[in-house]
């Protein structure tokens, strides 16, 4: 990571797996919530690495379901199996449940200068040399026709694998602060994933809604689709790849000189 990308990195954080399965709204929206304590400074900037709740849907943002034919859309989805939940970031639907795994950074509004793409790029680079460190080439850069898209995608033999979304709110941070501000950046993980089912459910979401963007699943890949191909393992899961990829991340900040606090 280049020196003023780390600059941006906390020198204390929290790394936690916190998990609401029993509400998959709830467990979406928790990282809005931590944020803002964040942005309080009640809780420590947070790096939360965490899996979907075990129900199948598409998360949206507010602007996708704005208006008459969004709740109308939001309706009809739900009775075919794809109920909508709404998040705090931007960007088009993603799929969501169990097999996918989330990376959220919850840092605090500061008053040095930052740019949305210095955010991504600390957001992205811990994957990328996750990857490499399991011997996968992965890069950054939008590809036409996938899900979501936008310019740090995360994505491996030319095929995304990970999408990502940011969201700035409030002024500076601290408790001085009216409003005190915080930055998400989130990345959506596919770990195992039907991107086929899933591709259809977007379609279907944004015909119904009146809007003509479409995806193509074919520009997209599963991290357990990845391993198998490149001979890593015969069977890879979200609860494993959340395992992994902690254990990386931890040793990834110590080594460049960030206390890491590992959440009870």
């Amino acid at each position: 990571m280049d020196k003023s990308t780390l600059e941006l990195m906390p020198k204390v954080i929290e790394l936690n797996n916190g998990e609401q399965w029993n509400d998959a709204e709830r467990n979406i929206l928790l990282d809005d919530e931590w944020a803002r304590e964040v942005g309080r400074e009640s809780r420590l900037p947070t790096v939360r690495l965490w899996r979907h709740a075990p129900v199948q849907g598409l998360v949206v943002s507010k602007r996708d379901v704005a208006g008459d034919q969004g709740q109308l859309a939001m309706e009809s989805m739900a009775k075919t199996g794809w109920p909508i939940i709404v998040r705090p970031t931007g960007g088009t639907a993603v799929p969501h449940g169990s097999g996918v795994l989330n990376l959220s950074m919850l840092f605090p509004r500061r008053a040095e200068k930052a740019t949305t793409d210095a955010f991504y790029r600390l957001l992205c680079q811990p994957m990328i040399d996750w990857l490499k460190s399991m011997g996968m080439n992965a890069t950054t850069g939008a590809l036409p026709g996938s899900y979501c898209d936008g310019n740090y995608n995360v994505l491996v033999d030319g095929k995304k694998l990970v999408g990502t979304a940011q969201a700035w709110r409030g002024g500076l941070a601290g408790t001085a602060s009216r409003h005190p501000g915080y930055v998400l950046a989130h990345a959506c993980i596919m770990v195992d994933v039907d991107l086929a089912q899933a591709t259809d459910a977007i379609n279907r979401f944004y015909s119904e809604v009146g809007d003509p963007y479409r995806v193509d699943a074919s520009t997209s890949t599963t991290l357990r689709h990845l391993v198998r191909t490149h001979g890593i393992a015969n069977e890879y899961t979200a609860a494993m790849a959340q395992t992994d990829f902690t254990q990386f991340l931890k040793t990834y900040y110590e080594g460049q000189g960030i206390t890491v606090q590992m959440a009870r």
